[in-house]
């Protein structure tokens, strides 16, 4: 369940930086944007890690689609998604390209140099192109047994080595099947949310992959105004929503008077009984932070809200919280629990010596 209850007002939404370089960029006609490497070269990655993925839910809880990425290290991400009616999108993140919205160019798509086909592609965010290739089960299934995906723009190309597809296509079409048997829309159906993949930024996904969260899969916030987002990144773990909000507090800002604020704010807007029970307050040599656990009951049901509070030496206030009901409350313990272990370890180390850089407590916000 995506409750409006996270949707609080604490100051400007801030982000969190990827820290990844930005891909070098060749302006195309019609003035999009395409993956350039220096010199016109191609641009050839190989996957980093496991493929990750799995189903994809609207606000009200209803399956739209499936998703299946991975990162490369050509500092380029990938990402099938796959919907019930049988159509596949390519995308292909960019960080930092900063690219016009809505903006067309034609695509080449080659599979091995024995598969090719001509597509439109779209700047769908400034830092993702989605290329729909439509119920193409020839071009799916080259990509799921293929060694090399090609897509070529209008002036450049970028080089995906295919390493793992057989199994992640594989399991991306068996979770558009069981998404469409357990009651999501089925073949045919009109309506619904329009596909779109998000991809988190580098330091967020490490941070939840290192607190045993790889299976987090991103929502997309694009469509949800920005007064009214619960999050600055958000994600699903299966049927728990997922998120996380930062802002600069002001140097002198007591913290345990932060996550107080944060609850009354909560309990402002519950629409019903409330309850909150925050744990002691842990100051460490990097960090200072606090768990908490929420249950709001208003008219519409139940629902518990995991929270960890942390602020970093730079005094960048994070809120994470993980939201279920009470079905699934205790995964969404686990998930802050295994986010509150890694931050305590990165907290407790002691600072570094002068000259010396110090690793980030927490993945840097946004200025």
């Amino acid at each position: 369940m995506q409750s409006h209850l996270l949707a609080l007002a604490l100051g400007a939404a801030i982000g969190l930086s990827s820290g990844l370089p930005s891909a070098a960029l060749a302006q195309a006609p019609g003035g999009a944007q395409v993956v350039q490497a220096p010199g016109g070269a191609q641009l050839t990655g190989a996957p980093i890690g496991d493929w990750r993925g799995g189903p994809v839910a609207d606000p009200n809880g209803k399956f739209v689609y499936c998703v299946a990425e991975n990162r490369f290290d050509n500092k380029l991400a990938l990402v099938f998604a796959r919907n019930p009616n049988g159509e596949t999108n390519i995308l292909i993140g960019i960080p930092g390209a900063g690219m016009t919205q809505g903006t067309k160019f034609p695509m080449s798509v080659r599979v091995d140099e024995t598969l090719r086909r001509n597509f439109t592609a779209v700047a769908m965010e400034p830092d993702l192109l989605v290329v729909p290739t439509g119920k193409d089960d020839e071009l799916y299934e080259g990509m799921r047994k293929g060694s090399r995906l090609i897509m070529q723009g209008p002036t450049d190309t970028a080089i995906f080595q295919l390493r793992g597809t057989a199994k992640a296509l594989g399991d991306l079409r068996s979770c558009v099947q069981q998404g469409v048997s357990g009651g999501g829309p089925k073949p045919g159906a009109q309506g619904g949310a329009k596909p779109v993949a998000v991809i988190l930024p580098e330091g967020l996904r490490a941070l939840l992959d290192a607190a045993g969260l790889r299976q987090a899969v991103p929502l997309s916030l694009a469509n949800v105004p920005e007064d009214r987002r619960p999050a600055d990144f958000a994600w699903r773990l299966g049927p728990v929503f997922g998120g996380v909000r930062g802002h600069r507090a002001p140097p002198d800002a007591d913290f345990a008077t932060l996550t107080t604020n944060y609850l009354d704010a909560l309990k402002q807007r519950c629409g019903g009984e409330f309850n909150a029970d925050p744990a002691a307050v842990e100051t460490l040599p990097r960090v200072t932070l606090r768990t908490a656990m929420v249950t709001c009951t208003p008219p519409e049901g139940k629902i518990n809200v995991a929270i960890l509070f942390f602020k970093s030496q730079d005094n960048v206030f994070n809120v994470f919280f993980h939201e279920a009901s009470d079905a699934d409350v205790e995964l969404a313990r686990k998930a802050r629990d295994g986010l509150t272990q890694v931050v305590r370890k990165l907290g407790s180390e002691q600072p570094p010596q002068a000259g010396q850089p110090a690793p980030p407590a927490s993945p840097p916000a946004q200025n």
